[in-house]
């Protein structure tokens, strides 16, 4: 179960076999059923994920319980709830699982025991840090510059599969618009 891992590591990376195998034997494999919380708010997260099928996503809840998806992570891709994860203090989010998933998983003991250990997990530890960033850069732009339309239309030009596997109630608690509003946005299109 480990191969996309390795696989996603000999992509973005220089590095050994051995290498490989050194970071990747951290990981342990789970299997998260649809609507499983992987983490609560208010709890530290304790995990970083990496999806080798299915989909997660993390999310916000107001005070009104409205829901907004910060981040939504897909095969191939990591996900957590980074500034706690990082920092060891309470997360502000849920980790939720969109799809039934088959993940591997990671404490924030084990990788950073392996950050002393490995210069491929620091190269790792960079390179999520630049996704999360520009990601983050990404949410803040379009929310700022783009109307709801085409934030809707950036997504069907540059990522596909957040339209097509997202339900209408997570595509526009991602989008940051009611449903009913998605609704007309589809139905001029």
């Amino acid at each position: 179960m480990t191969e996309r891992l390795e696989q996603f590591l000999v992509n973005k990376f220089e590095c050994t076999s051995e290498e490989v195998s050194e970071v990747v034997k951290n990981f342990k494999y789970i299997e998260a059923a649809k609507e499983e919380l992987l983490n609560e708010d208010g709890n530290i997260c304790r995990n970083l994920y990496f999806v080798i099928e299915g989909c997660v996503k993390c999310n916000f809840i107001d005070a009104n319980g409205q829901e907004t998806i910060r981040y939504v992570a897909f095969e191939n891709q990591l996900i957590s709830s980074f500034h706690s994860f990082i920092k060891g203090t309470p997360s502000n989010e849920y980790i939720t699982v969109v799809e039934p998933s088959k993940l591997l998983t990671i404490s924030h003991t084990d990788f950073k025991l392996g950050l002393s250990k490995s210069s491929l997990f620091k190269d790792f530890y960079i390179k999520m840090l630049e996704i999360t960033y520009l990601n983050n850069h990404w949410r803040i732009r379009t929310f700022l510059s783009l109307d709801a339309k085409q934030r809707y239309e950036y997504l069907i030009k540059n990522d596909k599969r957040i339209v097509q596997r997202l339900s209408n109630k997570n595509l526009s608690h991602f989008l940051g618009i009611t449903q009913e509003s998605l609704s007309r946005i589809k139905a001029k299109k």
